[in-house]
């Protein structure tokens, strides 16, 4: 019996560790609303208001750092230091919520802010967990990013 318990909580441990929501399942839609950095994998650009980003920047500023000399730049908005958090951040082997969800977030918060780069990374990363998990809301989610209106070199057209 004690062996099928153990066995019973490596798996447990081994979903939540590749599967950052599974301990997220039997929660409502308003309970994942009121968690600030989850809101990159279940709000649409258009709920992230001035409010909401404050909200969020605050939440980013009060959870544990990442270990990287970059975060305090990513949670002030700096769009380069919250791409090398993500990238090294999704590169890992295993995607933990403590980790994945701070670094998303910094990237959400520049991308509401119409950084390209950041708007590029949100909607492939919300687009593999689409496929993965054969999620619609998730995918439609990705498809709304794609019409943010994006600032900076980007924009600029080609001359004539």
């Amino acid at each position: 019996m004690r062996l099928r318990a153990v066995a019973l909580s490596r798996s447990v441990s081994m979903t939540l560790a590749r599967d950052p929501d599974a301990h997220l399942s039997g929660t409502t839609d308003a309970a994942k609303l009121s968690l600030p950095l989850s809101w990159w994998r279940v709000l649409a650009p258009e709920a992230l208001d001035m409010a909401a980003q404050c909200r969020l920047s605050a939440a980013l500023n009060a959870v544990q750092p990442l270990p990287s000399p970059d975060w305090s730049a990513a949670c002030r908005g700096d769009s380069a230091a919250a791409i090398h958090i993500a990238l090294n951040v999704l590169a890992e082997a295993i995607a933990f919520p403590g980790r994945l969800d701070p670094a998303m977030s910094a990237i959400c918060l520049c991308a509401v802010r119409g950084d390209g780069s950041c708007i590029d990374l949100l909607v492939h990363v919300l687009g593999r967990r689409a496929r993965r998990r054969a999620d619609l809301k998730v995918l439609c989610l990705a498809h709304a990013w794609c019409s943010v209106p994006r600032r900076g070199s980007d924009r600029v057209g080609v001359a004539r």
